[in-house]
């Protein structure tokens, strides 16, 4: 089997022929440390006094090159996680633009900060919503939903030619319908919404939507037999809404984007951080083959989640990134496999972090590597 196919195995519930394995690590800092590269300078450049007012005198030209630095970039995490030995990587498109030397903004409304990875390389974190009333949300320029879809398209298929058989680019469907729904706006904001204007609320769903249906049919339709969705719906204790709200706001969009895959004949699987102990049997529920990351630091735990699920869902995860893959032992890391491996048992599993940044240690992830193609 290809790499694409240990993963679509694995996702249909079947046995590939060795543990699959998948990432999602695409951090300046992991590459650095394979590759034996030194940070590239871009932030000291956005911190001088003369890069950053040639940034902000040259923003709009400048972000005319941002869809070729991301191709650029996912080519390197590519060439770097095929050279760890991993099956797949995440492809995410994203449209994003520079506002000035120290912020960037989204396609959907939502405000960055280019800080420090704590390595030296320019990392952007969210920090707020640009849109805070219904009528700053109706008048944001909203991308097409076609000419997105087709956009990140073109970069995918580029990319799934060059590294085709040698490892496994997923297509990253997000930030999803519930994180597209708040970030933009703001947790507060948007909950506030949900009492006080539903029929908004559901106009915002609807196009988030419609948005991700074409993405998922674009990518289905570019040759992709596994996708990834992506929406953090929990935080480390619980999920952010009662599932039963977001069964009523999210559940036939959800269920929209998996038939539209299924319907291709593709799989897909959810990654979704926090505690989604409440959460795994809706996974099944909204139709997806397999969900990431059941983060250990948030008491997660995959016997409990096999136990509930069964087979129907292909378990994905759930390799501690706060410890096991940053300063963890040997023998820890190799537990920590074994540990994974054991309690999956009984349906799909896909070997995984639970998430990516830039203090994971690579010695770490060639242990767990090392330690899954034993068993």
């Amino acid at each position: 089997m290809d790499p694409e196919e240990q993963l679509f195995t694995a996702l249909s519930g079947g046995r590939p022929d060795r543990i699959p394995t998948f990432s999602l690590m695409i951090d300046p800092n992991i590459s650095n440390q394979v590759l034996g590269r030194k940070p590239n300078g871009l932030l000291d450049f956005l911190s001088s006094d003369r890069g950053s007012r040639f940034v902000d005198r040259h923003a709009r030209t400048l972000n005319r090159f941002i869809d070729p630095a991301l191709f650029f970039f996912y080519n390197d995490a590519a060439r770097v996680n095929h050279s760890l030995g991993f099956d797949g990587l995440w492809f995410g498109y994203q449209r994003i633009a520079l506002r000035d030397h120290a912020q960037l903004e989204d396609a959907f409304g939502r405000l960055y900060d280019i800080v420090d990875d704590g390595h030296g390389n320019a990392y952007f974190m969210y920090r707020d919503g640009l849109l805070k009333t219904k009528e700053d949300w109706r008048a944001w320029r909203f991308p097409g939903i076609a000419e997105y879809a087709v956009r990140g398209v073109r970069m995918y298929r580029a990319l799934r030619a060059i590294w085709r058989g040698r490892i496994a680019l997923l297509p990253y469907i997000g930030p999803g319908l519930w994180e597209n729904s708040w970030q933009p706006m703001g947790f507060t904001t948007f909950v506030s919404l949900m009492r006080r204007d539903p029929a908004f609320v559901r106009e915002m769903i609807d196009y988030h939507t419609a948005l991700s249906v074409s993405v998922a049919d674009a990518y289905c339709r570019a040759g992709a037999s596994v996708l990834a969705y992506g929406d953090d719906l929990a935080y480390k204790a619980a999920p952010m809404l009662a599932p039963a709200k977001l069964e009523e706001l999210y559940g036939d969009g959800l269920r929209a984007i998996t038939e539209t895959v299924h319907r291709h004949g593709a799989r897909i699987y959810i990654h979704c951080c926090g505690n989604t102990n409440d959460l795994v049997e809706k996974f099944v529920e909204w139709g997806f083959d397999g969900a990431h990351a059941f983060e250990p630091t948030a008491d997660n735990d995959l016997a409990v989640a096999r136990a509930k699920v069964g087979d129907s869902l292909c378990l994905v995860g759930n390799i501690d990134v706060a410890h096991v893959l940053v300063d963890a032992t040997r023998d820890e890391v190799e537990e920590a496999v074994r540990k994974a491996v054991e309690d999956s048992s009984g349906g799909g599993f896909i070997l995984a972090p639970t998430h990516t940044h830039a203090s994971i240690d690579v010695r770490n992830v060639r242990w767990m590597l090392e330690a899954a193609r034993k068993l």
